[in-house]
């Protein structure tokens, strides 16, 4: 069975199992609908989202950005923190950095890209003089002016 030929009852029932079985199942799930010649498009994004939907009650956005921030000194209005870096932290604080990265571009506290097929990038290439360019996660310094709704969870 392939795409083409799922009717919207069967697509319906499908997207019913997908929405009730714990996360923790899904990967039997993909399986056994790879195993019947369905290949689901989007399961990676999905899988993001839903770590992201619960991972973003457990940040505390004011007090992660304060603790990332700290000691350094914004350039050209935003804090600039190599990629690298901000994986570590977010390990050290058991978060996810891509969820987080999320968040926070959700808020719009940080600076995102678009990418040539239109997906966002988290990270920015940022030119110094004598160096190649590094990825950064580039948090603007005026965040809290610039989230949408104005509040910070």
């Amino acid at each position: 069975m392939d795409k083409e030929s799922i009717d919207i009852k069967t697509a319906i029932q499908i997207a019913k199992i997908v929405v009730a079985v714990p996360e923790e199942r899904m990967p039997i799930i993909w399986d056994i609908f790879k195993q019947a010649g369905l290949d689901i498009g989007g399961i990676d994004e999905m899988a993001e989202w839903k770590a992201l939907t619960k991972q973003a009650f457990l940040i505390d956005t004011e007090k992660f950005i304060a603790g990332i921030t700290a000691g350094k000194e914004p350039v050209s209005g935003e804090y600039r923190i190599l990629a690298s870096d901000f994986n570590e932290y977010c390990n050290k604080q058991k978060l996810s950095a891509r969820c987080v990265r999320k968040h926070l571009a959700g808020l719009e506290a940080i600076r995102t890209t678009k990418i040539g097929s239109g997906k966002v990038d988290y990270t920015c290439p940022v030119y110094e003089a004598d160096k190649p360019a590094r990825r950064y996660v580039c948090i603007y310094s005026d965040w809290r002016e610039r989230i949408k709704g104005g509040g910070v969870n």
